[in-house]
């Protein structure tokens, strides 16, 4: 059975769980189960005494069973754009555990094959599901004449589709539809648009001429007219066509036709004769010139053309660009100066600051110690003036507020001519606006000084930059103001680390930091005829190492480099005194019985030769030897004397002459002095090196003939005993031999 209370329901999970509370029965609830989502009460029957307490019960069980009920319930489902919920399932409040409810498609919409369309209540929330119904889809809408459809993702319920037109059409009716429903089914709202041409209005006349090339009054997009003018009787000035002869219909805000350009004019246009003065036309002659008629020029000698070299009779009866005009661009030919001879110039023109030079003839000059004067070209075509006396030009007096001469006597009052050159100074507490500290000015040719007469104003000051050892190239007046640039350089003997030059800052100091002097050795000394490997180098700290060498012809005499060092740790000096380039010539060596290794003709200072001696001669000296600065060799030439052998040593020998020494191929006769040895050979000849061959020798008779024959060396016999036994094995075997051979 069930009990519906208000707002819940309860399901027995089978017959015998409840049963009917009546009035009356002896019916008691013993039990409550609850399973997931649904609550079950069990009843059974109890005797007569125990209703009351068992009632208590029930009521306790109830209330559970209720909790339980209300934590499964639904909220009622969720709505959707696309499906609706059967009617079956509207009005309901309240959705128990496990209720299952199913959707329609709204109009529009069809079933969507691959998702569920019932949703159940898990949890006290409804089951997530995809979309239920998707769209329906319109038909193709197509496509209008000379426009195109632009394509969205699909053509589904709801959407849109625009349409555009081609250039020069453009477009009547609606630019977009939607796919909407019609009668319970999808389908497009309006028609899709036409596209139709862009007209144009007819084209404009003209005075005086006509156009052609358009059939009828279709003046629509592209369409183009070509225009002429009128013909004229003989001898009448023809009508020029102004502008463009060809227009065509074309649109700006793709609705209304627009020709392309204004139409053309038909108008008499005549130019004037162009004239140039210093000049000449280059084309052919005219009586007349009309529209686009073109003219060349050109400009006579010494001569230039200023504008166009080409130009064109023009719409408005005008030369564009201008008729050019000829301007002078060569001075005349420069003037003959008295007792003075011109300087070539290539050519017979002489543009602006083209310089000419006179040089005077022999034994004139146009000042004290000047001979030559220059000329100019000068921008009106005029030469600079050729003074006679060549008197040079004045400069006015270099005057300077706040400031003065630095060397007050040399002064000269109005009497400042070209060449002359001023140092000026600023006054104590001034400096220069622009300039270092010292400006010299200089009279230049044209009167006036250069640079300008500056301007001394007060500024600050950075300190003076003194450094151990140095100070600033040029002495400075003392006044350093911001931007001051300075160069420092060191004492003779010392070279500077850092950098030299230095600029006054804004605030008073130096930038970079001063440098420092270090101590280095003077200028390497100097040889005549001769130059070292240091003119290029400015300074010489400790270690430089110079080379000398001489000149072509003349010998280095001397140590060839010598370097920066030091004796006492404190001053630097050069390691030794220079060299000398000295014509130092040695004589041919020449030794008798002998020769040089050098074939040379002249043999000068430095030269080393090598010496041999011929056969039979020995070398006695050195047998090498080099030309010095006394001109002589050193060592002294060695001498080539003959090779001879001493007289030989030998207990055992006996020599039949006792000569001490012998020359070469000189033989000597000897013998052996006991009866126990005998002669290898018996005598011995000195040989080309200083020996005897063959080596005299006495050999032992112990030793069989025969081993002698062998030729073994008897240091390599292990003992006497041994040969010996060998000796009597050999004579035995030649015993048993001859009895073969006689058998």
């Amino acid at each position: 059975m069930s009990c519906v209370y208000p707002k819940y329901k309860f399901s027995a999970l089978s017959p015998d769980i409840f049963t009917d509370i009546l009035p009356g029965k002896k019916n008691v609830i013993t039990s409550v189960r609850s399973s997931g989502r649904e609550a079950g009460i069990k009843m059974s029957a109890l005797q007569p005494g125990k209703q009351k307490y068992h009632a208590t019960i029930f009521r306790l069980l109830l209330a559970a069973g209720l909790v339980v009920a209300v934590q499964s319930a639904c909220q009622p489902p969720p709505r959707f754009s696309f499906a609706e919920l059967k009617n079956d399932y509207r009005g309901i409040d309240e959705f128990p555990a496990d209720s299952v409810v199913k959707y329609v498609c709204r109009p529009g919409y069809m079933r969507n094959s691959h998702v569920n369309n019932t949703l159940v209540c898990e949890g006290n929330k409804w089951s997530r599901s995809d979309k239920i119904c998707i769209p329906k889809l319109c038909s193709y809408p197509g496509e209008p004449a000379n426009g195109r459809l632009l394509l969205g993702e699909q053509f589904s319920f709801g959407s849109t589709a625009n349409f555009t037109c081609e250039p020069g059409h453009r477009l009547v009716g609606n630019s977009q539809i939607q796919c909407v429903i019609k009668n319970g089914v999808v389908t497009w709202d309006k028609e899709i648009p036409i596209c139709e041409p862009i007209p144009c209005l007819p084209p404009p006349d003209i005075a005086n001429g006509v156009y052609s090339g358009t059939v009828g009054d279709d003046f629509s997009y592209g369409a183009s007219v070509t225009y002429q003018c009128n013909t004229v009787k003989r001898g009448e000035t023809p009508f020029s066509l102004i502008g463009d002869a060809s227009i065509h219909c074309t649109t700006v805000d793709n609705l209304n036709g627009v020709w392309s350009k204004p139409a053309p004019e038909c108008k008499v246009v005549r130019c004037e004769h162009p004239n140039i003065d210093n000049g000449k036309l280059l084309s052919r002659y005219r009586t007349q010139y009309t529209y686009r008629d073109t003219v060349m020029f050109d400009c006579n000698f010494r001569y230039t053309l200023n504008g166009s070299a080409i130009s064109t009779c023009t719409e408005n009866s005008l030369w564009d660009p201008p008729v050019p005009v000829c301007q002078r661009s060569s001075c005349d030919d420069p003037p003959d100066v008295y007792n003075a001879v011109k300087e070539k110039v290539a050519g017979n023109l002489f543009p602006v600051k083209t310089v000419v030079t006179y040089e005077c003839k022999v034994g004139h000059e146009f000042s004290p110690g000047e001979n030559m004067w220059h000329i100019e070209c000068l921008p009106d075509f005029t030469w600079t003036e050729v003074s006679p006396s060549c008197k040079r030009v004045r400069c006015p007096n270099p005057d300077v507020k706040n400031g003065k001469h630095e060397h007050a006597w040399r002064y000269k009052e109005n009497n400042y001519e070209y060449g002359d050159s001023v140092q000026i100074i600023c006054n104590d507490g001034y400096a220069f606006k622009g300039h270092d500290n010292e400006v010299v000015l200089q009279c230049t040719r044209n009167g006036a000084w250069d640079p300008e007469i500056p301007e001394c104003i007060l500024e600050p000051r950075c300190p003076e930059p003194v450094i151990d050892h140095g100070g600033e190239v040029y002495k400075s007046r003392g006044d350093y103001s911001p931007g001051t640039q300075v160069r420092l350089t060191c004492d003779s003997g010392y070279v500077l680390r850092g950098q030299a030059s230095i600029e006054c800052q804004a605030d008073k100091s130096w930038a970079p930091q001063l440098p420092l002097c270090d101590k280095v050795c003077g200028k390497p000394p100097e040889i005549i005829s001769g130059q070292h490997s240091g003119l290029e180098t400015e300074y010489f700290p400790y270690g430089s190492q110079v080379t000398y060498r001489c000149a072509e012809g003349l010998s280095l005499v001397g140590e060839s480099s010598v370097y920066c060092t030091s004796d006492d740790g404190v001053n630097l000096m050069w390691s030794g005194p220079a060299p000398e380039c000295k014509v130092v010539r040695c004589p041919k060596p020449a030794i008798s019985n002998g020769r040089m290794t050098v074939q040379r003709h002249t043999f000068p200072y430095g030269v080393a030769v090598q010496f041999s001696c011929n056969e039979g001669y020995v070398l006695h000296g050195s047998n090498e030897s080099r030309c010095l600065g006394d001109s002589a060799w050193h060592p002294p030439l060695p001498t080539c004397r003959p090779v001879q052998c001493h007289l030989p040593v030998g207990d055992d020998l006996v020599f039949y002459t006792q000569k001490s020494w012998y020359e070469v191929n000189e033989t000597l006769a000897f013998s052996c002095k006991s009866d126990d040895h005998q002669l290898v050979t018996s005598t011995t000849t000195c040989s080309a090196d200083g020996k005897w061959m063959p080596s005299p020798k006495c050999v032992s008779t112990i030793i069989c003939p025969e081993i002698l024959r062998c030729g073994v060396p008897l240091a390599e016999l292990k003992t006497v005993l041994e040969v010996r036994k060998l000796y009597l094995e050999i004579q035995k075997l030649e015993k048993e031999l001859n009895i073969r051979v006689n058998s």
